[in-house]
């Protein structure tokens, strides 16, 4: 039976301590700054580690293949701060190690998928196969995203999309899929020059002119949907900064859309974009964030190219290819990968929060029309 591997790391102590069940990893009270930062200096030491095995992943073809999580000791602000050629070691000893343990290919989760030219340097220091799970990452945004609007009766026609983080691979990918399904499109990213040329592919390839911004909450302020894709772990709208009805994908991981947020307005709908169900009874035992037998897209990703035996560096670099997408797409289609109901900080959304966001929504356009 065919064996992939996957690095992770976790996004926060508090989800540490949820995945390997240490209440004492919550950190709560007076000195829970202090006691964080102990933590995270500590986990610099640890070497990347086998957290749990993956079983029960069977597809309707007949194939069936297992695998493992290997854990990264490092949170996303350690990962982005701190040296460069540390962090790296760090991720090729994660993938080194599932290479020893017989994977066939390895994936990179979250923010190791960020380090070493995303992907790119990792996979010169080992011998099987990496990928960052970007192309079905997008596959799945973008369907995520369409699924929301259609059933909340938003009028993709008639509406303005922004996509935060347009510049990486993610999001310049996502724009190039949606744009020409959108009334207006708006592009926002820190680096103008590569937003230019961002900007300048989408209008050759869906005849519209899409608005070029630098400033996210501007973007938000006048979006009707938007999708959050960038490398950021921190929030980066406030409550007031959303249209009523807006929806929202945020892929991002860490989410640069707080729970309070959400928590405030009821007449909004944020998506935990990028997450799915793998066909089989799928054991994962080890958690991440989503419920159980559900993954995010990037591990999706992983289990696809296993099953089908396309033990290749299937999306590794900036350059995503479109082509690549709607590949991923068909063979997760014909293994039976079914994205997954929405949820919203892991959690189900409510029926109540639908309801107040169709009704917003509603109500909005049928102003905009007036």
């Amino acid at each position: 039976m065919d064996k992939f591997g996957f690095v992770i790391h976790v996004v926060d102590s508090e989800l540490m301590a949820k995945a390997f069940r240490e209440p004492g990893l919550e950190l709560k009270g007076s000195n829970r700054i202090y006691s964080k930062r102990t933590v995270e200096r500590s986990l610099r030491w640890f070497p990347p580690f086998k957290c749990a095995d993956i079983t029960g992943i069977r597809s309707p073809t007949g194939d069936e293949i297992k695998g493992f999580f290997i854990f990264c000791p490092l949170i996303p602000e350690q990962i982005l701060n701190m040296d460069k050629n540390f962090v790296l070691q760090r991720i090729i000893e994660s993938c080194q190690l599932a290479q020893d343990m017989g994977a066939k290919i390895v994936g990179l989760g979250a923010y190791t998928a960020q380090v070493g030219r995303r992907g790119v340097q990792v996979s010169k220091k080992v011998t099987i196969p990496v990928t960052t799970g970007t192309s079905y990452t997008v596959a799945i945004a973008v369907d995520s995203t369409l699924k929301a609007a259609e059933d909340l009766g938003m009028p993709i026609s008639e509406s303005k999309i922004a996509v935060i983080g347009a510049s990486g691979g993610i999001g310049s990918i996502f724009s190039h899929l949606i744009a020409s399904r959108a009334k207006e499109i708006i592009l926002v990213a820190r680096n103008m020059t590569r937003l230019e040329n961002i900007g300048a592919i989408v209008k050759k390839e869906s005849g519209k002119t899409p608005i070029l911004m630098q400033d996210v909450r501007k973007a938000v302020k006048e979006a009707d949907i938007i999708m959050f894709s960038t490398n950021d772990p921190h929030s980066l709208i406030k409550e007031d900064d959303i249209q009523p009805g807006a929806i929202i994908c945020d892929i991002s991981v860490p989410k640069n859309v707080s729970e309070e947020i959400v928590r405030a307005r009821k007449d909004i709908l944020v998506i935990d974009g990028g997450v799915v169900k793998p066909p089989g009874d799928v054991k994962l035992n080890f958690y991440f964030g989503p419920p159980p037998g559900l993954v995010y897209a990037c591990i999706a990703e992983t289990m696809i190219l296993t099953l089908e035996k396309r033990f290749e560096s299937y999306s590794l670099g900036d350059n995503i290819d479109i082509k690549k997408v709607i590949e991923i797409k068909k063979m997760a289609d014909k293994h039976g990968f079914k994205l997954a109901e929405f949820r919203s900080f892991y959690g189900e959304i409510t029926q109540e929060r639908l309801r107040y966001a169709k009704k917003a929504i509603a109500q909005r356009f049928k102003m905009s029309n007036s």
